[in-house]
């Protein structure tokens, strides 16, 4: 065999090899190891990038300012839970909901996981929302699955 030979051969192998990958990959996904969409946790209110996180559970209610914006957060599974071992959350998204106090939701929208797959993030531009007290919740959506509603968080937004 000459050396041109060995290197068609070396290529066709590498070619048949990348295409066993993609088909391992996508069996993979098909098969049900992805992470399966969960009931997101740890439901938290930024009032800014600096800020820390303000709990919806046992404190009292978030609070972010009107003319500055924020963010409104959650983990894809409890803190502590798989945190930070599973990176196969990167596939998942969250679908949040924000409402005014016993009102349907009137801002629906769906954003990707965080890119180190452990939050989920919706930011709200200054001005977005109008001095009030609001609430949110979300869930997780993972192909053609979601999640169930995780219960309201309130939260109220200042001048």
């Amino acid at each position: 065999m000459n050396r041109k030979h060995l290197r068609r051969i070396g290529a066709t192998a590498g070619v048949a090899a990348a295409l066993v990958s993609v088909a391992v990959l996508g069996a993979t996904n098909a098969t049900g190891t992805q992470v399966e969409p969960t009931v997101p946790g740890t439901l938290r209110v930024f009032a800014g990038p600096y800020e820390q996180a303000q709990f919806c559970e046992n404190g009292p209610t978030p609070v972010i300012s009107g003319a500055n914006g924020g963010a409104l957060a959650a983990s894809p599974v409890k803190f502590g839970k798989d945190a930070g071992k599973n990176r196969s959350y990167h596939a998942l998204k969250a679908t949040f909901e924000v409402a005014e106090p016993g009102g349907a939701a009137f801002l629906t929208r769906t954003e990707k996981i965080w890119p180190n797959g452990m939050v989920f993030n919706l930011a709200l531009g200054a001005g977005e929302l109008k001095p009030g007290g609001y609430r949110f919740r979300l869930r997780t959506v993972g192909g053609n699955e979601a999640s169930a509603w995780t219960p309201w968080c309130a939260f109220t937004v200042t001048e």
